[in-house]
């Protein structure tokens, strides 16, 4: 399991490098950093992540919920959290979800880690995504760096394996980010 201390080192790692040499924000309106329209925008922490944050941030909204409803793996602990940002937070405190986003990692069935594109069902549509934007060569190394720390806890790599899995029975697309 990832421990306060790999949760820094991961927090450390990100905080260089963005997507774009420029705010990606500017493509979309920063569109994944509002609530959306029924509050429902947002993301979950990893499992041990909430050790980042005092739960009194004033630019997040926190809420637990049971890892069963939300599909997680069986060996993820109650509560997940689900956290929504109030607008705007500051940078460096992101959670690790925003800090990857658009890239997530896909296992292969031979055991090769890829970084791809999102493919999860979004409530909007990232430029970065649907126009093959090509990333920064360094955010697309560090996401994979961070992965492969993150992979360590069995945790992850039951979701991260599911995910993949997932997307292949279902032929979502696998299109490896492009820098």
């Amino acid at each position: 399991m990832l421990s306060s201390k790999d949760y820094r080192h991961l927090y450390q790692i990100t905080a260089k490098f963005t997507p774009l040499a420029g705010d990606c924000g500017l493509l979309c309106g920063k569109t994944c950093c509002r609530p959306g329209k029924n509050n429902e925008l947002g993301m979950y922490l990893f499992p041990g992540e909430e050790v980042m944050f005092t739960r009194q941030e004033d630019w997040l909204l926190w809420e637990e919920q049971d890892p069963a409803e939300q599909f997680f793996p069986a060996s993820w602990p109650n509560p997940v959290f689900f956290i929504r940002c109030t607008g705007q937070c500051p940078r460096e405190a992101r959670p690790l979800a925003c800090r990857f986003f658009p890239v997530t990692p896909h296992l292969q069935l031979n055991g090769e880690l890829l970084m791809i594109y999102e493919t999860l069902d979004l409530p909007y549509r990232c430029p970065l995504i649907t126009q093959s934007i090509p990333l920064h060569q360094g955010f697309i190394s560090t996401v994979e760096e961070a992965w492969k720390i993150m992979l360590k806890d069995h945790r992850i790599y039951e979701l991260v394996v599911e995910d993949s899995r997932y997307r292949e029975e279902n032929n979502l697309p696998v299109q490896v980010v492009l820098g």
